[in-house]
């Protein structure tokens, strides 16, 4: 199994072995430089125990990205199921006894693309990109022996599964099903709704905890950031030569050349003859240049290049590594101003001259010179970053009643952000790691959080400067929104009483076009299919309850009423049910559903296989924490 793991570590499946080693990292970068153990776990997952700000990298790196579009609470819980869901498979492995060996763990890192050059494992970019992530050679084999361990549990699983012929028929016959209905959207009471100050009392008292001002706090906070110590840093003239004589190399311009050619094209699946044929005319265009004739002249008469044939041939200077690899051995191998011998690529036959040669050379250090700067003031930053950020998290743990003496020996300022909620808030105060250390239990205390690592690199310690609880609103301030929600629900109820009445009507053998008149609507009539949804978004909601209906029987309509997101009421006839034909699938085609089949089979079983570990396994958890 593992064989396969690796031969399939390429593309997309490389990816998804990443991602699984991505959850172990996130909890590994600099924050275990600040680790100072005050934490309580938020879940136990046998004897391993998780964090806040375990909960957060992985909500930051993998989940924020959707906080627009879906409730941050209930991104953050499926992030939390995703770190118990790994360490239940984790451990389960361990008992299992299921192992990788070294020599897997090599060759797997080997084929991954990310550590190679030119198709070809890297050792030294190997080593950087490690070296980026603060990550030692040791460490990162650690995890990805966990990952292909994690993959090894799961394939165990899911490679077991499959389809049979006959499910796939009837799979395929309820996916592709379509349903032809008649549809009337009833629009919410036009009339004044009434509402009395007495219901909107009684609705006041009963739901008091909604009328609550948002707890918030404001925060002072000292921020440790590579720019701004970049900033302080000024090298000596002597310092920036060394770099520059260290990494000279690295300011080398490569050797460019101008060259242009004539290709006299050969199909793709030419036969011999036509080859010859086409050898045998680009060596007469040779021949004439050789005579004298203009090559430009020629370029514009018999190329077959369309992107150069134009202008002569030009293709104007090229470096190396950007042409067809047999084009470039010669165009880099000819003196100035020689035509080449025709050159077959897989175009055809070229016939080539180089014009002009800019040698390679190495930039002056007076051109590079800001560049050097900039660079060396940020190697230079990055070390006395660490440093710093452990002194930052050392101050702060010991001194945790205030920031000033860790704002003192580091020369930090003291900044003020808020009044800020748990859900929103700007400027600092808008990544959701500052608002989740600035109401946790330690910090709402009066002591320093940790040091908090933000996405751009800043370390941020925070301390609350003022907390405001959450206040009971006067009825006052909310009479108005209250008397909007009892409108908005008395005529929801009226018109869902209405509806329930016509569909009722419809049942008997009245028309919905008769219910259309009654209601001032108008009927439509569209044909349904699952996936995709409907463009118009009235339609979109009726899809999974029209899906869910009977099937009419003896050409009899079947009627339901949907309610919609915004109250409205839809009333539908089911008329026609269209199955799709598994026999207009050709045998590739039926081949590939089966597989597509079995592997949703084989998720479905792991899904289940999770949910018996987890019953099994002893799994604790309390988040969100308690208030």
């Amino acid at each position: 199994m593992l064989q396969t793991i690796r031969d399939r570590a390429q593309g997309i499946f490389a990816w998804i072995i990443l991602i699984l080693i991505i959850v172990p990292f996130a909890l590994w970068g600099i924050q275990n430089y600040f680790d100072t153990g005050k934490e309580k776990p938020i879940a136990v997952v046998g004897d391993r125990e998780f964090f806040e700000r375990d909960l957060l990298r992985l909500y930051e790196q993998q989940y924020a990205r959707f906080s627009d579009r879906y409730d941050e609470a209930e991104l953050k819980r499926q992030a939390l199921e995703r770190l118990v869901d790994d360490e239940v498979l984790f451990q389960t492995a361990r008992e299992k006894r299921l192992t990788v060996s070294d020599a897997q763990v090599a060759r797997f890192i080997r084929t991954l693309p990310f550590f190679q050059t030119d198709g070809k494992f890297d050792e030294e970019k190997y080593q950087r990109l490690l070296a980026a992530q603060g990550l030692t050679t040791a460490g990162f084999v650690s995890q990805v022996r966990r990952a292909l361990l994690l993959e090894q549990l799961r394939r165990s699983v899911t490679d077991s599964a499959f389809a049979t012929e006959p499910e796939a028929e009837h799979f395929y016959r309820l996916q592709n099903q379509q349903r032809k209905i008649s549809y009337v959207i009833l629009p919410l009471p036009t009339r004044a709704v009434e509402v009395g100050d007495a219901e909107i009392r009684s609705y006041y008292e009963q739901h008091r905890d909604r009328f609550l001002t948002p707890e918030q706090v404001t925060i002072e906070y000292v921020t440790l950031s590579v720019d701004d110590i970049a900033r302080t840093i000024q090298p000596s003239e002597a310092d920036l030569k060394r770099y520059y004589e260290e990494q000279r190399q690295a300011f080398a311009v490569p050797e460019k050349r101008r060259i242009r050619h004539i290709l006299i094209a050969v199909p793709e699946n030419a036969d011999e003859k036509t080859r010859q044929q086409a050898l045998a005319k680009a060596r007469e265009i040779r021949q004439r240049l050789l005579a004298g004739e203009d090559f430009a002249k020629l370029a514009r008469e018999y190329s077959d290049d369309p992107g150069s044939k134009a202008k002569g041939g030009d293709l104007g200077f090229v470096r190396r590594g950007v042409l067809e690899k047999h084009f470039e051995k010669v165009a880099f191998s000819l003196p100035e101003g020689e035509i080449s011998e025709p050159v077959e690529t897989p175009f055809g036959y070229h016939i080539i001259q180089v014009t002009e040669i800019r040698p390679a050379k190495i930039k002056p250090f007076e051109a590079v010179k800001p560049q050097i700067l900039e660079a060396v003031r940020r190697q230079e930053a990055e070390n006395r970053f660490y440093q710093l950020g452990e002194q930052l998290a050392q101050l702060a743990y010991e001194n945790p009643q205030s920031l000033e003496p860790a704002a003192t020996a580091l020369g930090l300022k003291i900044r003020t952000a808020g009044p800020f909620s748990r859900e929103k808030g700007e400027g600092i105060a808008a990544d959701p790691k500052i608002r989740a250390a600035a109401f946790s239990a330690e910090v709402l205390e009066g002591n320093n959080s940790e040091p908090v690592e933000l996405e751009d690199g800043r370390v941020v310690v925070l301390r609350v400067k003022e907390h405001y609880p959450p206040k009971q609103r006067p009825l006052d301030e909310v009479r108005a929104q209250i008397a909007a929600e009892l409108r908005r629900q008395k005529a929801n109820r009226r018109l869902a009483q209405q509806a329930d009445a016509w569909l009722a009507e419809l049942k008997q053998g009245a028309r919905l076009e008769d219910i259309a008149a009654r209601a001032k609507a108008r009927v439509e009539t569209v044909r349904l299919r699952r996936d995709p949804a409907p463009e118009n978004p009235d339609v979109a909601e009726l899809v999974e309850p029209v899906f869910q209906a009977p099937k009419p029987k003896q050409g009899a309509p079947v009627f339901l009423r949907v309610p919609l997101h915004d109250g409205r009421q839809a009333l539908v006839a089911v008329t026609e049910i269209q199955e799709g034909n598994y026999a207009d699938l050709d045998p590739r085609e039926k081949q590939t559903l089966r597989d597509n089949l079995a592997r949703m089979f084989g998720l479905l079983s792991f899904k289940e296989y999770q949910k018996q570990l987890r019953r099994r396994i002893e799994v604790k958890i309390d988040w969100p924490p308690a208030e």
